[in-house]
């Protein structure tokens, strides 16, 4: 009886670890991806100029994006938006890159906004590597003149990409080191993180980096705490550059202290 009985206590805890898995990736798919369809915001209202709008065509579907032009041998900012929102809630801080005499590509990902598809993982991904060949091959802007940004998760593609791919540089804001510390941040007195994804780990990938690197963060941050950006920078290579905006939060940077945050990007980028 006292096998069996052990035997039984095994398989339960067994199922319910399986459950708990589960219900973790579950989780984390869903947390992960947040978009809205509605622009609440056009770029005329933001003060910016026409863009070129295009319907770039990824995997199954077609992603919705705009192409703010500079001057002809201008470097230009290839972003890559976080899990939520749209395109048009990223235009304010567009509009600042510009001022700097920049150009600036945006797009959303499948699922976002006007872009068709459905927002997953893999697409995400794709859809970022699509992006880029679009304003490289298709724009004709050299690969020496495109800098990378990443916001939030979408860091997770901007650093991948600095690797692979031929770039000026790379911008992250609101970065994560990984899924893993992110679930520690969000259950301190749980062992979840042990259950959670090892497929995004933005520590191990930034150690391998050969381009300057900007981190920017918000000292109140309160989604990605600011000890992210801090492990992030610690382990990337030089040339690198960690700002820390005092009382900005996790996307307010360039509101809280354009002086600091634009400067820094000139920085990087000229």
């Amino acid at each position: 009886m006292a096998e069996y009985s052990l035997t039984y206590e095994l398989a339960a805890l067994g199922g319910l670890l399986a459950l708990l898995l589960a219900a973790t990736k579950l989780y984390e798919r869903g947390a992960m991806f947040a978009p809205t369809r509605e622009h609440l915001l056009t770029p005329g209202e933001a003060g910016l100029p026409p863009p070129q709008e295009t319907f770039i065509v990824s995997g199954d579907a077609e992603m919705h994006s705009w192409f703010f032009a500079g001057p002809p041998t201008a470097p230009v900012i290839l972003y890559i938006h976080g899990n939520g929102g749209n395109v048009a809630d990223r235009l304010p801080v567009i509009r600042g890159y510009l001022g700097l005499g920049l150009g600036a590509f945006i797009y959303d990902p499948r699922g976002y906004g006007k872009s068709g598809g459905r927002a997953t993982r893999e697409n995400f991904l794709e859809d970022a590597f699509r992006a880029y060949r679009h304003v490289v091959d298709e724009r004709g802007i050299k690969p020496s003149s495109v800098v990378i940004l990443g916001q939030s998760l979408g860091a997770v593609a901007a650093i991948r990409m600095a690797n692979e791919l031929e770039c000026r540089g790379l911008i992250l804001e609101g970065a994560f080191v990984s899924v893993r510390e992110v679930a520690r941040d969000m259950y301190p007195d749980l062992p979840v993180w042990l259950l959670a994804s090892t497929y995004w780990d933005n520590e191990k990938e930034i150690r391998k980096l050969k381009v300057p690197v900007l981190l920017v963060c918000g000292s109140m941050d309160e989604t990605i705490n600011p000890r992210h950006s801090k492990r992030l920078f610690e382990a990337a290579p030089e040339p690198r550059e960690l700002l820390t905006v005092e009382g900005a939060g996790h996307a307010d940077m360039y509101l809280t202290a354009p002086e600091l945050y634009y400067g820094a990007i000139a920085r990087l980028v000229k």
